[in-house]
């Protein structure tokens, strides 16, 4: 029978610092000890071109100031860690601004030009040696770590006159005071309608025309960066009429979440009468949905995945919409300012905790690109709140896909060559292409992908290889760990398996063909039609969002994705023959998988899921005792632990290591003294070797970390029997050094919730007369979780 999740309320123990090394050194660097005679050469080239990017960017100016401020980009072999940070700015007069690749690209303000030029000194002085240097104790030892640097000239990142992003740096000197001033004194002289958002230092600028944007980028120093608001195209993608009536009538139950729908609008059409509240519209036209989109994703959000399914005569909705109008034509920009303050209003005035954004900006990300200021901004907010946006990862374009497989077929167009070919020799495809769309790495949400199926009895795929794969026009993460950065592979303690957008996937249908696309509800002119997309997986995912929130109020939404996570699963590459070789790159594609609402909302009687809402602080480590039913340890039976972890944070802004500082990982470890597990190595405290940390903090400043783990663990018959009873689950907390002083004091002294769900399976071999819910219940301090708020909750005692 279906039994309720539970609160995990077993006493803990905790300790204030772990042990952190493995008892190995290794060699702190990572450069040769000479600098070579072509770098030497290279790098006063860099130098050069540096100084004349300088004089013709002063020769340009309009707009004249006392002072002015250089940027430049050093790439370097090795991550830019605090200590760097320190040297640089005292030796050279450069503070860093933003970080890419890693940390191995850092942005550089030059604060102190006398400083500065002990720099330029110091490579003049190299280049006089005329051959092959040594640096061990030299001055210039630093210079040994660069690769290669350049001035930053030109703002302009991604050319637009509408829907214009202006990110600026965040500069403690006062010419950068002044120009901010002019810089809205100029916007407002030239009749430029803009909005800031002065706690990131972002301008959204509606529209400029085109000398005004070669003026702000020629003039205004403290703008780093200028990028576009445009979304990817929003098209309905219907495929024709189906039926002449919405023939069903809607059952609506009470106490209905909202999902807030961030799309064109939603039209009030019949099924969804008494469940649409007003319209928060921030395009200042009318209301109405004219593309149809947001209409069509309102449905699935309400009905989910029955509605594509199946032809009923009632449907039960999930959910009750809240339109957040940001776009009116496809062809319009996001007010991306406005649009954070409509997430933040529905949350306020209306308890909206669930968004859903089957949009994304026009911007592919770069392989191993930083985190984009929008994914920031989403994160920050998301961080603030006890909300959840899920995010589709975008579409690649379908009548562009339809070329490269006809008109301008490759062999590195084919399915799954198509989606990861570095070396392709295509000349109109490159798979940087297939990475997934700005906002949509961002951590503290979800972010959706598709598969090609499109949820019907004959359910087929077209230009998929079937309904199971990942679908064609889906996108993939853009962390890639075969990419050299700056000549130097990554090192394995680099790599993070657990960092994967998209995290999720779902049913989105397929192109080109008529039945291969989902059935979704249009306006009464058309009823219903057929189309495909991430646009539609998103919403059907916000659809299970909804359930389990009705389901379970009380829980806050990090419980809510880990939940989520913890009930998704996956064909394995071996079971999909494209990818048999290809395993890396269909996790890119899927992440966790699919997730299955039966098990996200109950369990069966072989089954538990323990849900644990907590805190930890900084260099802490904590220890939870699960107790085991006393007839397992007779029953020959296999028991299996899936654990998710989620755990939202605050980014450090343009720092890519750190932008996720703090680590929290968990392990299932036998119950032993918590003061002994955190000083002794794991070998004490593992129930197998093959028990390990669900994330390694080791290399501490130099990975990404992930803020949602999932892991398996099995015990065997014969582990369960040395268990006696009793094993335990333990997390640790630990923050990156190398952050913002101010974050980094956060980080020690706040205490930082997390979610963790545990999953608890038998596996029936010999059969008993015992329930292991029932009985994990009798032998642990669980609550069974209420559905109401303020109704009692079924307590066992022990």
């Amino acid at each position: 029978m279906p039994n309720r999740h539970t609160y995990l309320n077993n006493l803990s123990t905790e300790n204030d610092g772990f042990k952190k090394t493995r008892g190995n050194k290794n060699s702190n660097s990572d450069s040769d000890r000479t600098i070579n005679r072509s770098r030497i050469i290279g790098l006063n080239q860099n130098l050069k071109e540096y100084n004349e990017g300088v004089f013709a960017r002063n020769e340009d100016r309009t707009i004249k100031f006392n002072s002015y401020i250089n940027l430049l980009w050093i790439h370097f072999y090795v991550p830019f860690n605090y200590d760097l940070r320190r040297k640089f700015y005292m030796r050279y007069g450069l503070l860093p601004q933003a970080f890419d690749a890693f940390n191995r690209s850092v942005l550089f303000e030059v604060i102190d030009e006398n400083s500065f030029q002990n720099f330029q000194d110091q490579l003049k002085l190299l280049n006089r040696l005329n051959n092959d240097v040594s640096y061990n104790n030299k001055d210039f030892n630093l210079i040994a770590l660069i690769a290669n640097f350049e001035f930053v000239d030109d703002r302009v990142l991604i050319p637009s006159t509408e829907g214009v992003i202006l990110n600026l740096i965040n500069s403690s000197q006062q010419v950068a005071k002044t120009q901010q001033t002019c810089l809205e004194e100029y916007l407002l002289e030239e009749q430029i309608n803009f909005e800031a958002n002065h706690s990131s230092d972002l301008y959204f600028v509606h529209e400029l025309s085109s000398l005004n944007l070669q003026e702000i980028s020629d003039n205004f120093d403290i703008v780093q960066g200028i990028t576009t608001s445009r979304p990817l195209t929003v098209r309905p993608g219907a495929f024709g009429n189906l039926r002449m009536s919405y023939g069903f009538t809607t059952k609506i139950p009470e106490n209905l979440p909202i999902v807030g729908v961030i799309d064109t609008g939603v039209n009030n059409i019949e099924p969804y009468k008494n469940l649409i509240l007003p319209t928060i519209n921030i395009t200042g036209q009318v209301d109405r949905d004219l593309s149809g989109h947001g209409t069509l994703v309102a449905g699935l959000c309400i009905f989910g995945s029955e509605l594509p399914a199946s032809i009923q005569n009632e449907y039960q909705a999930k959910c009750r919409i809240l339109p957040i109008k940001s776009l009116h034509k496809s062809t319009d920009v996001i007010n991306f300012p406005a649009m954070l303050r409509s997430i933040r209003l529905a949350n306020e005035q209306n308890g909206v905790r669930i968004f859903n954004m089957s949009l994304t900006l026009a911007i592919v990300k770069d392989y191993n690109e930083t985190f984009s200021h929008f994914a920031y901004e989403l994160d920050k907010l998301t961080y603030e709140l006890d909300i959840l946006i899920i995010i589709s990862v975008g579409n690649f374009d379908s009548l562009s896909l339809q070329d490269l497989l006809t008109t301008d077929h490759h062999q590195d167009h084919d399915y799954p060559s198509f989606f990861y070919h570095l070396n392709s020799t295509s000349p109109v495809h490159n798979c940087k292409s297939t990475n997934i769309c700005v906002p949509s790495e961002s951590l503290n949400n979800l972010s959706i992908g598709a598969l090609a199926g499109n949820l019907q009895i004959d359910d087929k795929s077209d230009i998929s290889p079937s309904a199971n794969h990942p679908a064609y026009y889906s996108r993939k993460s853009h962390f890639d760990y075969n990419h050299d950065l700056h000549n130097k592979p990554f090192k394995k303690n680099q790599r993070n398996k657990y960092l994967n957008k998209p995290d999720l996937v779902f049913e989105g249908g397929d192109l080109h063909r008529d039945d291969s696309g989902m059935e979704v509800l249009r306006d009464p002119s058309d009823f219903y039609a057929k189309t495909s997309g991430t646009s539609l997986s998103a919403p059907l995912v916000a659809s299970i969002v909804a359930e389990i929130v009705q389901e379970y109020p009380g829980l806050n939404m990090q419980s809510i994705k880990a939940l989520l996570i913890n009930s998704a699963s996956y064909l394995k590459s071996k079971d999909l023959p494209e990818f048999e070789k290809s395993d890396s790159l269909l996790q890119k594609l899927v992440g966790f998988g699919k997730p299955e609402k039966t098990s996200g909302l109950r369990t069966n009687d072989n089954t538990i899921s323990m849900i644990l809402e907590k805190t930890i602080r900084y260099d802490q480590i904590v220890s939870i005792p699960l107790n085991l039913p006393e007839y397992l340890l007779t029953a020959g039976n296999k028991l299996i632990f899936k654990i998710s972890l989620a755990y939202k944070f605050l980014p450090d802004r343009g720092n890519h290591l750190a932008y996720l500082p703090m680590h929290i990982g968990f392990n299932l470890i036998q119950n032993k003294p918590i003061e002994n597990i955190a000083k002794e190595d794991s070998s004490y405290f593992k129930i197998k070797n093959s028990f390990s940390w669900s994330e390694d903090h080791f290399g501490l400043e130099n990975s990404l970390f992930s803020n949602v783990q999932k892991k398996e663990y099995r015990l065997q018959p014969a582990d369960i029997e040395n268990l006696d009873g009793v094993l335990a689950i333990a997390i640790r907390c630990i923050s990156k050094s190398n952050i913002d002083e101010q974050l980094l004091q956060h980080y020690k002294t706040e205490e930082h919730p997390f979610s963790i769900v545990i999953t608890v399976t038998e596996e029936i071999k010999n059969e008993t007369n015992y329930n292991l819910y029932n009985e994990m219940l009798e032998c642990n301090d669980l609550t069974i979780i209420p559905q109401a708020e303020g109704e009692a909750g079924l307590e066992v005692e022990n």
